[in-house]
């Protein structure tokens, strides 16, 4: 009885590389569309938190303008007086404690940038009325004076969508104190910047909070897209008095701003790196200097 020896079918040699060229071709596709969807999902992300900053600013701009309209004051800057009486925590009436001068004040009235007085009894007023629905209740010291050793911000200041340690801060340009360098527009400010805490009353400001790709996604939105012009610019540190909070930012090769005045968004290192913090004007209630 005759049997057949079956052998191995072998796969022409270029044919099996064909092969493995197609399996690496068809691996590399998945890898592509793996971190493409990685990346899709994290620029999702990023436009749903900057979405929610700007926002959050608007409904903080609605909040001040019906605050006003109802009280005929600023929160924080809101008349000593007319404070009490309507049951919110209140300074003694002087400038920068509640003077209503429309000028929402640090307590030194000078270019510190702090926490205390008029620039945190702003955030309390507001949710004492159920304006915005953080509660900030005022801590004694705030009322007359800094508050000297603060860690901890979110029970004084609303926290940022941008990310952690991110706060909002709130201060204003007054035309009738010397600035250190040239100066934003006079008015009141939100501030979005990365702040660590207060230390001898003075908070600890880092300027690296939002990249240059964020702050002009911000600032195209709400205004003109322009760092140095409008309603939203970039400001400059707060390492008084070299470059005070409240002045302009510099411009310079790997700063937020270039040397020909744009944003840093050229270059996708720079663009991403966090090198801006960015002020942003109120709408309401502006006085004349």
């Amino acid at each position: 009885m005759n049997t057949a020896v079956m052998t191995p079918r072998r796969i022409p040699f270029f044919k099996s590389v064909r092969i493995f060229i197609i399996d690496v071709a068809i691996l590399l596709g998945l890898i592509g569309l793996l971190i493409g969807g990685t990346m899709l999902g994290k620029e999702v992300i990023e436009i749903s938190k900057l979405r929610s900053q700007i926002a959050q600013i608007a409904k903080f701009d609605e909040a001040v303008a019906d605050f006003y309209q109802k009280f005929e004051g600023l929160p924080g800057d809101l008349l000593a007086a007319a404070a009490e009486r309507e049951g919110m925590a209140y300074g003694d009436g002087t400038p920068g404690h509640g003077d209503n001068d429309g000028k929402i004040s640090p307590c030194n009235l000078g270019w510190e940038w702090n926490l205390g007085c008029e620039t945190s009894l702003f955030w309390s007023h507001l949710s004492a009325v159920g304006l915005i629905p953080q509660n900030f209740s005022a801590d004694s010291r705030m009322t007359d004076y800094r508050i000297p050793d603060v860690s901890v911000l979110e029970p004084y200041l609303p926290e940022s969508p941008l990310g952690e340690g991110i706060f909002i801060a709130v201060w204003n340009t007054d035309a009738a104190i010397e600035a250190p360098a040239p100066q934003l527009p006079y008015g009141n400010y939100y501030e979005i910047s990365r702040i660590g805490g207060s230390v001898e009353g003075k908070l600890k400001d880092d300027i690296h909070a939002l990249t240059p790709a964020q702050a002009h996604a911000i600032d195209s939105k709400m205004d003109d897209g322009l760092p140095l012009n409008g309603r939203v610019v970039v400001n400059g540190a707060a390492n008084w008095p070299e470059d005070a909070w409240g002045t302009y930012a510099q411009p310079g090769e790997n700063n937020c701003i270039t040397p020909d005045k744009h944003y840093n968004t050229q270059e996708f290192f720079k663009a991403n790196r966090p090198l801006c913090h960015i002020a942003i004007a109120f709408t309401c209630c502006k006085r004349e200097e």
